[in-house]
């Protein structure tokens, strides 16, 4: 199995503002020097944790999110992965995005909303595990909260 060269972007998010986070963002990302397989972003990195505002916030699949995040993926030839508010079918979701160089993209909605912050007053939760794969090894998607839940995060495959 091949080393995993990941780099973790954590970093102050412009409320609401989408075009202010991916133009930010894509700076942080082209100064990344070393070879990267794996680019981690924020949760809701494109809006900050504005749920009151999802219905205005929140984007379709084919959405400037996911087509930015593909354009990084292809431009670093890394994976880019980070969670955005996602409406799909009437519901509002909080979904991780993991999207590969060729474009390919997989997704996991948070299973477990944060109650004390009323999270399940504004998104649906997800109730499918998803694992992928990355160099041989398999990755359990989640988003914050999921992690106080290790038998939900623990990798079966």
């Amino acid at each position: 199995m091949k080393d995993l060269n990941i780099a973790i972007i954590q970093t102050s998010i412009f409320w609401e503002d989408k075009e202010k986070n991916l133009s930010m963002l894509k700076q942080k990302i082209n100064d990344i020097s070393a070879s990267i397989d794996l680019i981690v972003l924020p949760e809701t990195f494109t809006t900050g944790f504005a749920m009151k505002k999802v219905t205005d916030l929140a984007e379709p699949m084919n959405g400037k999110t996911v087509k930015w995040m593909q354009s990084i993926a292809a431009h670093t030839g890394a994976v880019i992965c980070g969670s955005a508010m996602i409406v799909e079918n009437g519901k509002y979701y909080n979904r991780l995005l993991w999207v590969e160089p060729n474009g390919n993209i997989e997704s996991y909605d948070k299973r477990h909303l944060f109650r004390l912050a009323y999270e399940q007053n504004y998104f649906t939760p997800g109730d499918t595990q998803k694992v992928v794969e990355l160099h041989g090894w398999k990755i359990c998607l989640n988003v914050c909260y999921d992690l106080r839940f290790p038998v939900w995060c623990r990798n079966k495959d």
